[in-house]
């Protein structure tokens, strides 16, 4: 697709690298029906219609999505071949018709089943096929696409223009477990899936092909949308420049690629589990389900003004040191969902949810570019995606293993609240890649 085309990014009165974070969020916020969170309001309705167990929607849950994780670093090359505007324009045509095939996946059931007895792994197996479809499409290919085309239009700016990005997202991402379930609630669950379709055939994709542009180059930009300071008053920190375009296969032999990755897949870990029970959760700790979803809400007033202190952050300072404190957020977060049926238990959680929300997506958007380089940031967020899917297919299951065995929440919770404060330690040793090309060099 040509960049100039219906019209010339570089003719526009200011930089279009920020046109370029409204699209992203915009395609964030469009990966809403393949997150766990865009799922959760319509498991009731899958239980229901489906014949199935919470633990067999659970295990569906993780076949489609482990499925869909397995594939994308292919679509990462894709992506890296063909550029941001052709596949968040196609992806977003799929996904749309993903929804509707969720919308009929039970009428699909109950006219392949025989008999009026139910049959479960018919069901499992026609349910885990649209949470591949789902999963691969819009938590793995959408999401990968937003973030990646934004991180090549920004160098120093990267935080800041990430800040931004992640606090209109996270406001969205915050109202949309509340709005679906209204949602589900008013217009019942397979027309809110059908609608959610219309609206990404027919006008998200159009507006990917209108806004979406790969990178500032072919538009005849650069990054930040001016050059960089001479040598002598520039960062003269590592930290900032790139020595290396290290390649997919070269990245994930870093320690540091699976630092961050892990905390990053942690955090998709919590999301999930607690978005796909979030009704179920919410009853154990005694309270409405809309209430646990208003939560997310509340988590906004946290994330958003750290989110901008993050942003500030990330072009002044090394990263380690940002994923410590995010390991310790994360840590946090599940301390207070264990006493969410506590006044104070409900404030750790939002207080930890909410800046551990801001630093998954500031640092997720720095990190790969600044470590990697940009020339083959689609291989390298397909690896990273592929990690967080996997591991976000396994967090309904092991939520639900823990519910059936122990009859509570609590265990699994406590696991993942350890494994966070060994990522927070483990972060202490997560050194940038190109400071020691860069001592080499030197030497």
């Amino acid at each position: 697709m040509r960049p100039d085309v219906p019209f010339r990014p570089d003719r526009i009165p200011f930089f279009y690298g920020w046109v370029v974070v409204g699209a992203s969020v915009m395609g964030m916020v469009s990966s809403m029906p393949g997150q766990t969170a865009g799922v959760g309001p319509f498991t009731e309705d899958l239980l229901a219609n489906l014949d199935l167990t919470r633990l067999q929607l659970s295990i569906a849950y993780l076949g489609g999505t482990v499925a869909s994780g397995l594939i994308l670093p292919r679509i990462g090359r894709f992506f890296d071949r063909f550029g941001a505007r052709l596949t968040g324009t196609l992806v977003e045509i799929g996904l749309g018709l993903s929804l509707f095939y969720m919308a009929s996946c039970s009428a699909i059931y109950h006219w392949l089943k025989p008999g009026e007895e139910p049959l479960p792994y018919l069901a499992l197996a026609v349910v885990m096929f649209g949470f591949f479809l789902i999963r691969f499409l819009g938590q793995g290919v959408v999401a990968m696409t937003s973030r990646a085309m934004l991180g090549k239009w920004f160098n120093r700016k990267r935080g800041l223009a990430s800040a931004i990005a992640g606090s209109v997202g996270g406001v969205c991402f915050a109202a949309a477990p509340l709005g679906l379930y209204g949602a589900v609630s008013w217009l019942g669950w397979r027309e809110a899936w059908v609608l959610m379709g219309l609206v990404l055939i027919f006008v998200v994709s159009g507006l990917c092909w209108l806004f979406y542009r790969d990178n500032p180059e072919e538009c005849g930009l650069v990054m930040d949308g001016e050059p960089p300071p001479p040598e002598p008053t520039g960062p003269t920190d590592p930290e900032f420049n790139i020595h290396y375009e290290f390649t997919a296969r070269e990245a994930i032999r870093t320690y540091s690629f699976w630092v961050f990755t892990a905390a990053f897949s942690l955090i998709s870990v919590f999301m999930t589990a607690v978005n796909f029970h979030a009704v179920d959760i919410a009853r154990e700790m005694g309270r409405e389900p809309s209430n646990f979803f208003r939560l997310y809400l509340w988590m906004t007033c946290v994330s958003i003004p750290s989110g901008f202190v993050i942003g500030w952050l990330t072009g002044r300072m090394r990263l380690k040191p940002l994923l410590v404190v995010m390991g310790a957020s994360m840590t946090l977060a599940a301390f207070g969902l264990l006493h969410l049926s506590y006044g104070w238990g409900v404030v750790v959680y939002v207080a930890g949810g909410g800046l551990s929300s801001s630093f998954f997506g500031t640092l997720m958007a720095v990190v790969y570019p600044r470590f990697f380089g940009r020339q083959h940031l689609g291989a390298v967020s397909g690896w990273v995606m592929l990690t967080m899917v996997i591991c976000s297919a396994i967090a309904p299951l092991l939520w639900s293993v823990s519910e059936e065995l122990a009859g509570s929440y609590s265990p699994v919770t406590w696991l993942y609240g350890a494994c966070c404060a060994a990522v927070a330690v483990a972060a202490f040793f997560a050194d940038n890649p190109q400071r020691r090309l860069a001592a080499r060099n030197r030497g």
